[in-house]
């Protein structure tokens, strides 16, 4: 699926939308309580740098990182690459990008906000099962449809071992229409 907004796919974007996921996740806040936390007189402003729709205030960033448990440096140098991607600021700042050989590592350890060898067995798991998937997006879900794949295997707990029978398959599609 395409997205329309320019800026979704920048690290920065991936940071933020998983880090208010975990919050919500681990810490029971909202993105409106976060908001709040921020001084932002609305909190969809958060849902839109999330997703790419808008750009993450340079001057935010430290706020934000710590609020949500970002490595600050990192997040910090992911929202000036979002901001200005034609300026290396690794080079600027005599640190190391998030290209090369080792990007990928350092993007997901900017992603999780520690190491990569703080991995809980399950992420390690899933992440043995993205790398060997040809076409992972099918399979996998973003942070925005869990809530409903969530409720599905609440209400249909078999779902994940033996997927849906016809009439269940009937029922949903008759009630989303």
């Amino acid at each position: 699926m395409d997205n329309d907004y320019p800026l979704a796919e920048t690290l920065a974007a991936r940071m933020l939308s998983e880090a208010l996921a975990r919050a919500k996740d681990e810490d029971g806040l909202s993105v409106r309580q976060i908001g709040k936390l921020m001084n932002y007189k609305t909190a969809v402003v958060l849902s839109h740098m999330a997703t790419g729709r808008v750009p993450i205030p340079i001057d935010r960033a430290p706020e934000l990182a710590e609020i949500l448990k970002l490595d600050r440096d990192r997040f910090l140098s992911a929202v000036l690459q979002q901001r200005h991607p034609d300026i290396d600021w690794g080079r600027l700042f005599k640190r190391t990008t998030f290209s090369g050989e080792d990007g990928l590592a350092m993007e997901l350890e900017a992603v999780l906000g520690s190491k990569l060898k703080d991995l809980t067995q399950e992420q390690r798991a899933v992440m043995r099962e993205v790398a060997g998937e040809r076409s992972p997006r099918r399979r996998w879900l973003s942070v925005h449809e869990l809530g409903m794949v969530t409720m599905l295997r609440e209400r249909f707990p078999e779902m994940t071992t033996d997927g849906l029978d016809q009439a269940d398959m009937v029922k949903i599609m008759s009630a989303i229409e």
